[in-house]
């Protein structure tokens, strides 16, 4: 599928993004440079850098990656989720909106470049072309490739002798959004200019995790460890009852349980923008508005009251849940006198820790 997006530069600045990876000593794996399906050797395209008394063996050589991408080869820069301020805030959103990790790269290749070769990728992909224009063939999976998984097994790459003719072939230009499900071969290419593009990417929290980690849990909890009982092996051997053995496994996999899990799994891949001040700011009298950053969750853990914030958690007692529940349901800004549900003590105590850890700014 593909669509328009009408300004691409409110994703990324192409220049801002190369002088970012140029002039900031990025590292590896923050950077690769690719050339017709391969990736150039790391000794080509990083030097050596002292700091203190440690040698880094990883860091840019800017020179030789411009000199790379001049003779053909495509730059990639990596994890720009993390990196970029404005490129967290978009994986962030994504997040939200589709409970699955997000994660983003770019890819920048010169005029008559193959950077990738044929392949497929683990991953759902929204294909965003910042600059330039880039050629795509995409084909039908071939059954081995639907809805792959990354594991112990590794999947042969497609070959174009077995694809046949492709389902698209389309030339993105600067504003062209393509999705590409996971699974599907590829192939892209410039042909007359230069070629600027993010990849969007959508990690998929797959039943397979799920059903494993509810094993997993139950395993650890000492369950389902009664041994299968005897004759199983005996020819028209019926299959014996599990439904008391399954019963920790339906409740692992109960919906309360699973978005708690969920939330944890999604959140620790993504960019923690909401950041600690470096002062705490006084409590006073002014409004208070909630911080812009990952998403905040409430829910209880035991007798206490639990409020995630994406890379942590902040532990209270469960007194402190209703009043979470109505701050979060809140229009903000909010005075803290209109705050009810604790005692003043403890309500001091509690916006105290939210304002020290960043949930929460004075407004304005």
């Amino acid at each position: 599928m593909c669509s328009r997006v009408p300004a691409p530069g409110r994703f990324a600045d192409v220049d801002l993004l190369w002088d970012d990876l140029l002039r900031h000593g990025t590292r590896q794996p923050g950077f690769r440079v690719v050339r017709a399906g391969v990736t150039v050797a790391s000794e080509d395209v990083t030097r050596r850098a002292g700091i203190g008394n440690t040698d880094l063996h990883d860091m840019i050589a800017p020179n030789q990656v411009i000199a790379r991408y001049r003779a053909g080869d495509t730059v990639v820069l990596q994890g720009l989720h993390h990196t970029d301020r404005q490129l967290a805030k978009v994986a962030n959103n994504l997040a939200l909106a589709l409970d699955h990790p997000v994660q983003v790269n770019a890819y920048f290749s010169p005029a008559d470049a193959r950077g990738l070769d044929l392949h497929f990728d683990y991953h759902d992909v929204f294909v965003v072309q910042l600059g330039g224009c880039k050629r795509w063939r995409i084909w039908e999976p071939p059954p081995r490739t639907v809805n792959p998984i990354k594991g112990q097994h590794t999947i042969a790459k497609p070959r174009f002798e077995e694809l046949g003719d492709p389902l698209l072939d389309l030339t993105l230009t600067a504003g062209d959004c393509l999705y590409l499900p996971r699974g599907f071969p590829h192939s892209a290419e410039t042909v007359d200019e230069a070629s600027e593009h993010l990849t969007i990417g959508l990690v998929a929290v797959t039943w397979q995790r799920v059903v494993r980690k509810a094993i997993d849990a139950e395993v650890a909890a000492g369950r389902l460890s009664n041994a299968l009982p005897p004759g199983m092996l005996e020819p028209g051997a019926t299959a014996p009852s599990a439904v008391g053995e399954l019963e920790g496994l339906h409740a692992q996999l109960a919906p309360d349980v699973l978005r708690h899990w969920m939330a944890r799994e999604i959140w620790r891949r993504q960019p923690a923008t909401r950041l600690r001040p470096r002062s705490v700011p006084e409590l006073g009298t002014e409004p208070l508005s909630f911080t812009p950053g990952p998403l905040v969750w409430l829910t209880t853990i035991g007798d206490r009251a639990v409020l995630g914030l994406g890379d942590r958690v902040l532990d209270m007692p469960a007194e402190a849940l209703d009043f979470l529940a109505a701050l979060l349901d809140a229009e903000s800004p909010i005075a803290p006198s209109d705050l009810t549900g604790l005692d003043d003590a403890s309500r001091t105590v509690v916006l105290r820790r939210l304002l020290a850890e960043g949930v929460l700014a004075h407004a304005g």
